[in-house]
């Protein structure tokens, strides 16, 4: 689990900070979301993949199952975002909060659905 922690906090710098940099220019929550969780993601997937883990899942595989995981969440967080945004709350306090409604369920999704490891089945 705690391999997991240091891959979500690296992560979510990875998202904070570009999607901080593109917000402002851009102005558009949806974009800047979009851009700055596909990098972070990108980041994610595979350090989970290979280190947190350990899946020997070939990446067709689990790269589908965490594909339609991260758009479902994508959706939910971004959303979450958009919101709290339009109810005036600072972009930069408010990329906070959907991490905090997301991960809980994340990592039991990760962990049971998409990497799961390959069980040993006795003679």
């Amino acid at each position: 689990m705690l391999r997991w922690a240091v891959v979500g906090i690296t992560t979510f710098l990875i998202d904070y900070i570009i999607f901080l940099l593109l917000f402002g220019p851009i102005s558009s929550v949806f974009v800047a979301n979009f851009i700055s969780g596909s990098v972070s993601t990108a980041f994610n997937y595979l350090t989970h993949h290979k280190w947190t883990f350990k899946s020997e899942e070939n990446h067709s595989r689990s790269g589908v199952k965490y594909l339609l995981t991260l758009i479902f969440w994508w959706f939910i967080g971004t959303s979450i975002l958009k919101f709290l945004i339009v109810a005036g709350l600072d972009p930069r306090l408010a990329k906070f909060i959907p991490p905090l409604v997301v991960t809980p369920f994340n990592y039991f999704v990760l962990n049971y659905l998409v990497f799961k490891r390959k069980t040993i089945r006795p003679r």
